[in-house]
């Protein structure tokens, strides 16, 4: 392609972008008949106080690290291309900076897959590297991921992202999603050259009863990625069950249960039994203002004695000063009691500032 071919393209497309309104799903810079080309965006960002006490018995020995700072916490870009009305891709990438997961800005792939509506919204067709069952849909009745994730998240019991094949659908007030998928989370996906010999299923079943009522269960049965040729690997059996009220933009409140064990492929016995139990909710009292909290609690089941237990709550007010954009004051409480099965061991976590989110 000659260089004024290229640049005439480019122009073409900066004008679509330009003067293409935009909305939640996006903003459109092609369209050629059923043809589309969209795309999105969304950056967290973090004005925080950041703190960890951390108190080792029996010397009442405290130890208190801090951080203040800004932060970039995450920044989507993504491309969706819609071949017509039933087949799309979508490519996203994601570039973070959380704390704890040991990287600095680093770009990776979230999203790289195809979908096809094999049965209209009945059975839909996921190939690729895509959301998982659960995460993703409960973060869209939370609507506070960029302030808090939402329990099976913040706790690593489940990855947002994985690579493998689903099928999902929508029918009257029943919904379902099911995944084969390599056990791993986006950040860390697998070739077939170093793929595991264990795939995990994971299954979100629901039904919408009435207006609002939200009940869902979700079942995950794998190895996260563990199992080869070589290693027995650790299987996990977990269970989690939400209901959820709600009407539109105005509340929502939820409560989930989770129950979690894994056990040695090779002994079958348990290594790590959990369960945890969440209370969450958000309410606008105004056209653009509104407040959310979340209780959290997760304890090890399997130690008698001394087992850790994990309390948590999040409590905040948002701002929306513009379409798009949400601003929060909020506080997060996390607190750790017999750390790592260590009596009177304690840990403490504690963030609170300006939390934000911006999307196109």
């Amino acid at each position: 392609m000659e260089m004024k071919q290229i640049i005439k393209s480019a122009a073409v497309i900066a004008a679509c972008a330009f003067a293409t309104p935009v909305f939640a799903g996006g903003v459109t810079i092609a369209n050629d008949g059923t043809s589309k080309l969209k795309l999105e965006g969304t950056v967290y960002v973090g004005t925080t106080d950041y703190r960890v006490e951390k108190s080792v018995a029996p010397a009442p020995l405290t130890q208190t690290t801090r951080t203040r700072s800004t932060s970039l916490d995450r920044a989507y870009l993504g491309v969706k291309y819609y071949f017509d009305d039933n087949w799309m891709m979508r490519i996203t990438s994601d570039v973070n900076n959380e704390k704890g997961l040991g990287k600095s800005q680093q770009v990776f792939l979230k999203y790289a897959y195809l979908e096809g509506k094999l049965a209209g919204k009945a059975a839909v067709l996921r190939l690729g590297q895509s959301h998982t069952p659960w995460i993703d849909y409960e973060q869209g009745l939370w609507k506070h991921r960029y302030v808090s994730k939402v329990m099976s998240d913040q706790f690593g019991y489940d990855s947002s992202s994985e690579l493998g094949i689903g099928l999902k659908g929508d029918i009257d007030m029943f919904h379902y999603w099911v995944t084969m998928t390599d056990g791993n989370s986006y950040s860390s996906a697998k070739t077939y050259k170093t793929a595991g010999t264990g795939e995990d299923l994971s299954v979100r079943l629901g039904v919408t009863p009435i207006e609002g009522l939200t009940i869902d269960l979700q079942l995950i049965n794998g190895f996260n990625g563990t199992k080869t040729s070589t290693t027995a690997g650790t299987k996990q059996a977990f269970t989690q069950f939400m209901v959820t009220y709600g009407m539109g933009n105005d509340f929502r409140v939820g409560a989930n249960y989770i129950a979690d064990k894994k056990t040695t492929d090779a002994t079958g016995l348990p290594v790590n039994k959990t369960d945890a139990v969440a209370l969450w909710g958000w309410a606008n009292f105004a056209d653009n203002m509104g407040a959310f909290a979340r209780l959290e609690t997760q304890k090890d089941k399997l130690a008698v004695i001394n087992g850790q237990k994990t309390n948590r709550y999040v409590l905040g007010l948002e701002y929306n000063p513009a379409k798009h954009i949400n601003l929060s004051l909020a506080y997060d409480d996390a607190k750790v009691t017999n750390l790592a099965g260590v009596a009177n061991d304690t840990q403490r976590t504690r963030r609170y500032g300006l939390f934000s989110q911006f999307t196109f």
